[in-house]
Formats: structure tokens, sequence, C-alpha cells
């Protein structure tokens, strides 16, 4: 978007929170770096908060102090991270720990704390309606899918330093599936229920909640209302500025300043014996000076008031006006003894045509990088009021904190001098600036970070980034060379080696940002150079994620070169997975070596190994294969039947459609292993032979179709056995589209909203956990179901159902709270729908399936408590 004045606010990477004036003009970026809030809300002071929504990878929700100028860290591209040896679910955001208080990311403001799973609809407590018993405190809806875990938590925030913690958090209303929750005039609470599950109900409910102790103020916030401000006098609009509700305050303010009355407002905010009148009586002239700067002069002696949080609000508002005449005060309040108002100086301060030069940089030594929001509040003064050439000059002041401002600074001008921080002898300053060049892509700053890698003493934020540059430069030699060099930690040999498979067909998405930043397609010719009189040694003197990665990418790059030592590590016993793998990559590169490989596979003791030279028969003797095929699925292991089918499916020979047709014949008859039917099907569903077809079809035909039954389970029967469980994992917790780490945790990772699914192996069978995938509803967890539940005197109640005997029902109703009902006197009981959406089946492949069924029936074992 283009604005009135010429801006262009572009920001499609991050949520946004926009500020402007009540006519639409004067739109700009107010706070940045969101996920995804629902509801904004002010606290008394006007601080303006927000519960930022978790991206459903493992990562919590956050309780954010959205301050001017500030950016929370999210950025969209982490949400679409591809896994390789550095990089986890949503990249630096969980493993730099960004998303958490004590992540350390000086370019962010940290979220105040982690709180819900689903934050939506906010609100905070007028002062009136519900007495005291919400004094200070938002009230915040966490939807979660299901009634069973969800309603309202009450927070009240305490001030540290110039940010917050929280000093009391409890949940207020819950097994409410909540989206909203506001404050009437009336003086009565007032939520809506979305009632159950994800998807749109075509329902819902309002409640209504009051207080159960009369709050006489109450009444007269509604009379007020009721009334409207417009025919109040000024000397009672001055005095409700004093009210013990905010929202009384807030509409006094509004009227005296649309009666751009300064002289009232200025009184008050000089002498009312109410310290919130005071700020109130400050930003009514503050709204007023936007249309009229001489309106400003009656507020500058109270940039020496006794109270610290009317210098705060005062410095604020001369800021946003761009009161030049109160510079030379405002810079000596980068001073004042407290956090907030040095904090609001320094950003009233990059709103003013000067800036305050030792005095901005003795503040950010002195706050050493301690409050995070006066270093934001500094790094916004010096981004304006400074140039690049300025900022570079910083780089050798001490303390640290003093570089890293000129780093976050020169990050928000985009400058390629940043690059000049890069051999920081401080860790956290070169990260910083690692982070600047990488995560904003400043281009012209590439090459100079892609030059750390030839380090072997990086942090691991820095060395994936210093490797990213080299994939995105071309430089294929340096990360040969890391691979190849033993003094450097083994992820870093992986990532690189992760990076030249990749080589030929880049993705479009940053390996580091997850952005969309594609680079030229280029062919594998510099990448095999570079890594083909290493890749020997490479393979002979590595273990673990290196000597995996070695083998996959000689593998993707077709390295003729790997073929001597991949059989050696085929036959070397000690290697464990990476001898099937090995031999698998000798198949794929057409290695000379083959043929030794595939016999000793055939003869050897690990299954796995016998199954991958099974699969690869067909390349060493593919006259004989199928008999061979043959044999082995007569008396084979499950994983070497597998693959002799999946062979079977690929060999051009009539005599493999005859072995298929048979085996089909099986299947009709209903005496094939459920581990193998899926490999079968798939492998006949290559075939064009009519024998073949035919029989594919008639055992297709006595299944329910999936797009006419669509929650049968039939035509999924294949894949409840034969899974292989370390993919199911990968699936669990990587696959978008299934998102199953988005509601269930494992192993302490994943969310919160349903059932955790530790030990869900030895709870349930196969078909039960196919069953949730495909029809969720049929089967919901105890505790996460809903119930409507109708009495035989016609009265209802709907809510979960805590505890059950033959004689009664215990339901925690929203409406009703705890009722006890007679197992006699119910007439109908309905069950709501579950919070898991169906048809998760038809978004992934069988295969996948089959893998994720696999993972979770071994999860036999219950949560480690802490």
């Amino acid at each position: 978007m283009t604005t009135a004045d010429g801006s262009n606010l572009h920001t499609p990477e991050y949520g946004t929170i926009y500020r402007c004036e009540l006519d639409g003009s004067k739109l700009e970026v107010y706070h940045s770096g969101l996920r995804n809030p629902q509801e904004l809300a002010f606290d008394q002071f006007g601080n303006l908060f927000t519960g930022d929504n978790n991206s459903d990878g493992g990562d919590p929700a956050r309780w954010v102090n959205a301050v001017e100028g500030g950016d929370s860290g999210w950025r969209i591209g982490w949400q679409f991270l591809n896994s390789a040896p550095w990089t986890t679910r949503r990249g630096p955001w969980l493993d730099e720990k960004m998303c958490f208080p004590d992540g350390r990311a000086a370019h962010r403001i940290p979220p105040i704390a982690n709180i819900g799973n689903g934050p939506s609809g906010l609100t905070y407590y007028p002062g009136t309606g519900f007495g005291d018993r919400y004094n200070d405190m938002f009230l915040m809806c966490d939807f979660k899918g299901s009634p069973s875990r969800s309603g309202i938590h009450a927070i009240r925030n305490k001030p540290f330093g110039a940010h917050f913690m929280v000093e009391k958090q409890e949940q207020v209303i819950w097994n409410v599936l909540l989206t909203d929750v506001e404050f009437g005039f009336d003086g009565n609470m007032y939520v809506s229920d979305w009632v159950n599950g994800w998807g749109m109900t075509g329902k819902g409910r309002l409640y209504r909640l009051a207080s159960n102790q009369k709050d006489a103020a109450a009444d007269e916030v509604k009379k007020l209302f009721a009334q409207g401000f417009g025919k109040l006098k000024d000397a009672r609009l001055a005095k409700l500025l004093s009210h013990v509700d905010m929202r009384v305050r807030m509409s006094a303010q509004f009227e005296l300043a649309k009666r751009n009355n300064v002289k009232v407002l200025t009184e008050v905010a000089a002498s009312s014996k109410n310290h919130l009148a005071r700020l109130h009586g400050i930003w009514g002239v503050g709204q007023i000076s936007r249309r009229d700067a001489s309106a400003n002069a009656p507020l500058l002696p109270l940039l020496k008031d006794a109270d610290a949080e009317v210098r705060a609000q005062t410095v604020k508002v001369l800021g946003d006006a761009g009161y030049n005449a109160a510079h030379a005060t405002v810079v000596t309040l980068l001073r004042d003894k407290s956090a907030r108002v040095r904090a609001q100086a320094a950003i009233a301060l990059s709103k003013l045509d000067r800036g305050a030069g030792d005095a901005l940089i003795r503040l950010i030594a002195e706050n050493n990088g301690n409050d995070p929001v006066v270093h934001h509040a500094t790094v916004l003064a010096l981004t304006r009021h400074s140039s690049a050439g300025d900022l570079v000059k910083l780089n050798a002041r001490k303390p640290a904190a003093i570089r890293t401002a000129a780093v976050v600074a020169l990050r928000r001008q985009r400058s390629g001098d940043v690059a000049t921080f890069l051999n920081d002898g401080n860790a956290l300053v070169q990260l910083e600036a690692a982070r600047a060049v990488a995560d904003e892509h400043i281009d012209s700053a590439m090459p100079q970070l892609a030059r750390l890698a030839k380090r072997s003493d990086l942090a691991k934020p820095v060395m994936r980034r210093a490797l990213n540059a080299n994939y995105r430069l071309a430089n294929a030699e340096v990360l040969a060379a890391v691979a190849a060099d033993s003094n450097q930690v083994e992820l870093a040999r992986a990532e690189a080696l992760n990076l030249l498979a990749a080589w030929e067909n880049p993705s479009g998405r940053d390996r580091i940002t997850g952005l969309w930043r594609p680079i030229a397609k280029r062919d594998n010719s510099a990448a095999i150079a570079a890594l083909d009189g290493k890749i020997d040694s490479i393979l002979r003197a590595s273990e673990g994620i290196v000597r995996s990665e070695a083998i996959a990418t000689a593998n993707k790059l077709k390295l003729k070169s790997a073929g001597p030592a991949l059989l050696a590590i085929l036959k070397d016993e000690k290697a464990g997975s990476a001898r099937a793998a090995a031999l698998r990559a000798l198949g794929e590169i057409d290695s000379p070596e083959l043929a030794d490989a595939v016999a000793y596979g055939n003869s050897a003791k690990d299954t796995n190994i016998r199954s991958a030279a099974t699969r690869l028969a067909a390349k060493v003797k593919p006259a004989g294969a199928t008999g061979a095929l043959e044999a082995t699925l007569a008396k084979g292991s499950v994983s070497e039947q597998q693959s002799a089918l999946v062979a079977l499916g690929e060999l051009k020979n009539d005599a493999a459609d005859k072995v298929l047709a048979a085996w089909l014949d099986k299947l009709l008859a209903d005496n094939v292993p459920a581990a193998l039917k899926l490999e079968l099907l798939e492998a006949a569903a290559k075939r064009s032979d009519e024998a073949v077809k035919s029989r594919l079809a008639k055992f297709n035909e006595s299944r329910p179709d999936p797009r006419q039954n669509f929650f049968a389970l039939e035509p999924y029967a294949e894949t409840l056995e034969g899974g292989n469980a370390a993919r199911g994992k990968k699936v669990f917790f990587e696959n978008v589209a299934l998102s199953c780490a988005r509601c269930h945790v494992i192993g302490g990772q994943g969310g919160e909203v349903g059932p955790a699914l530790d030990g869900i192996g030895a709870k349930v069978d196969r078909n039960y956990l196919l069953e949730s995938i495909v029809n969720p509803n049929a089967t919901i967890a105890k505790g996460y179901d809903f119930f409507l539940i109708t009495l035989k005197n016609g009265q209802g109640y709907a809510g979960i159902i805590k505890s059950e005997t033959d004689k009664e029902v215990v339901i925690n109703s929203p409406e009703d709270g705890i009722v006890t009902v007679k197992t006699a006197d119910i007439k109908e009981r309905i069950k709501g729908p579950s919070g898991m959406p169906p048809g998760l089946q038809m978004v992934a492949s069988k295969s996948e399936l089959r893998d994720l069924i696999e993972f979770l029936a071994q999860q036999k074992k219950p949560a480690t408590k802490e």
C-alpha cells in the first residue's frame, strides 16, 4: 500500500500493527514481527498488548507488549522450512529461542511470557462491573478447538524496567470454547462461544455474565453512555477524567479534545490529584496538538514533573508531535531514574529533527542490553539520526552493547556496512551481524558472511548462516572444504554436504529464513567438481550424521568416485544403518561395485541390507530377477518381501505380471499378510497387464469407494501394518498438511490442544489409530468430548462429562456450572464433534499414513514426569 503522503507500507512476511488517525489518515507501521494476533488491548497507561498465536510447530503462543517501532521477531517463512541437519521445525524461531522470553536476539523485543495455545479475543477490565476483582487485568480467550481445554485467562502485568513481567495469571472461565470477551457499558461481561471444533459450526452462543456483588459505579457508567458526552459541560468532563472506569475517562478526554479545550486538559494534567486523570489530560492535549502545534507548549513543564509516568507520557506525546522545542529536555531524560522514561525519551528522539550524540551512546552503555525495551528505543534513535558511516565508527566501542545497537541500527537501514561487525570479537555482536545479513537478505554483505565459513570456531547460528551464504553465492568449493574438515563440528560438515546435495535445483525458499528468495537454477558440475576428490576420505573417516549426509550427497550427485568407500561401509559390520543406505546409494549411482554389493547384501544377516539388495536385484541381473524376487516373497523377511513387491512393480517383463497377478488372487482370498498389502497394491497399479488390472479392479470394487463413503476405514486397511516408525516420526512432526504436532504432544514436543500421545500405543490398537485419522468423531478421548444431554422433563444441558456412574452423570456446563443428573432421567445424549478435523487421510499418501500409524503404535511409554 502506498499512503497519501507517499509512504510504502509493505509487510507481507510478518503480522503488523498499524496506526492511523480516526479519519484513516497518517497510516503507519506501529509494531511488526507478529504471527497471528486476534485482538489488541490497551491498559490504563496506554501500553498495548496482544496474545500472538503460535505457528503449530511446537512453539508456544506469546503474551506480547507491542512497543512502538518494535519487532516481535516472527517471519512467515519459518513456517515452511524443510528439515536439514541444522534446520528443525520453524528454524531459528525455535532453535534460537526467539519465541521465548529468555531467547537472545537483539533485533526483537522478547515476549513477556508464553501463555495459552490459541489466543483469541482480548480485553482489559475497564474498572467497573465486577468491583476490584479484575483490577489491572487483561482477559484473554484461549481457543483450542475443543471446550475441554479452552477458556479465559486473566493476566496482570507488573512493570519490569521499561518492559513487563506477569505478576498474576489464572483461569477465570474454563471448559468453554470462547472466541471473544468484552465488558459491556451495562456492567456485565459478554463472551462468545464457538461451541466445538475448528470448522464453521453454523451456530454459536453469546453469554452475559454478571457479578454477584453490586457495583454502584457501573450504574453511573451505563447512564453516562446512554446519554452521551456531547452535552456535558467542560467542568463535568474534567471531573470525569478521574472516573474509576477507563472508558468514561477516555470518552471525556476525547470530547474535551474535540472541543480543542487545551486549557482544561492542561490544568488537569498539571494539577489534578488523580494520577490517571493527569495522563488523560496529557493525551487529550496530544490529540489537539496533532491539529495545532501550539498546544504542545503547555506540556513542556511536565517533562520535569515529579511523577515518572507523567514524564513518560509527556515525552511520548511531544515525540509523537515531533515537537523540536522539547529537544534539550528530552535529551536530559535519557538519564532519568525511570527506565520507562528513558525508553520513551529515546523513542521521542527518533521522531525529532536532531539526535543526542554521546548522551544516547551513554544510555546504551549503561543499559548494557539488560532492558530490551530501552535497547530497542535507543536503536530507533540511532537508526534515525546516524548514517551508516557513523554507525561503523562504533565498531571499537565498549561495552559490546554499543556495537550490538549499531548492528541492529544498520540492519534497520539495510546497510551492507553491517558486514564490518562480522569479525567482532564478541560472539553476540557477531551473531547479530550474521542475523542482519542473512535474515534481512542484505545481498551486498553476503560475500563477507560467506567468508566466515573458513573458520571452525563459529557459534552454530553464525556458521549455519555462513554456509547458507556460500550456497546462495554458489561457492561449492568452500562447502566441500567444510565438509572435509575434521576440525569443523559435525553439524557444520553435515549441513555443508546437505547443501551440496541440493545444488542443482535450489529451493526458492531461503534455507535460513524460509522466505521466498529464489536463486538461479544451476547444474551439478560445480558441486561434483568440488566434492569428487574429497568424498572418498569423507565417507571413510566419518561417522553418524556426517556419514549419512555424505552417503545421501554421493547418491544425489551420482558420485561414482564414492563407490569403493560405499562398498567398504556396506561391509563394515560396525556401520549400523549406514550399511543399507550405502547399498542403496551404490544402486543410484550405478557403481561398478554394485554387483559385488548386491551379492554381499543378499547373504547379510541384517534384514535391512537384504531388503535393499532385493530392491536392486533387477539392476544387477534383470533376466533372472523375477525368479529371485519370487523366492524372496516365499521366504524373506517382511522388509525383504516389501522390497520384492516394489521391484516387481518396476520390472519390465511379463514374468513380473504373472507373479503380481498370483499375489492379487491371494489378496482377493485374504491370504496376503497385512504388512505387504500396500506394496502389492502400489506395484499392481503401475502395471498395464490386463490380468493384473482386472484383479486390482475387482479388489477395489470389494470395498467402499472413499469418494462416496468418506469415513470408511476399509480403503485404508493396507496402512495398518508394515510402516517405518522413523519416517512416521517425521510425518508427525513435520508434515504441514497433517499438522499432528499442532494439537498433540509426544516427548514434550508439540501442541497442547488435544491429548498427549505418549504411551498411546499401549492404550489402543492400530484400528483405533486409523479411525482417529479417518473419522475422528467416532471415538473422542475421555475429557475431550462434548455432549448435549436432554432430560425426560425437557430440560437440557451442554458440556463436558466430568464423571459418570450407572446412576448419575456429572456435567461441567458453561451455562449452568457443575450439574449432576440421574441416568434414569436422561432422554437423549448427543456427542458433539471432535476438535480434530476430519479428512486428514485425504491430504497424505497411504505410505505416510502407514508410517504415522507405525510411529504412534510404538509409543508404549507414558510421558516422563519432571
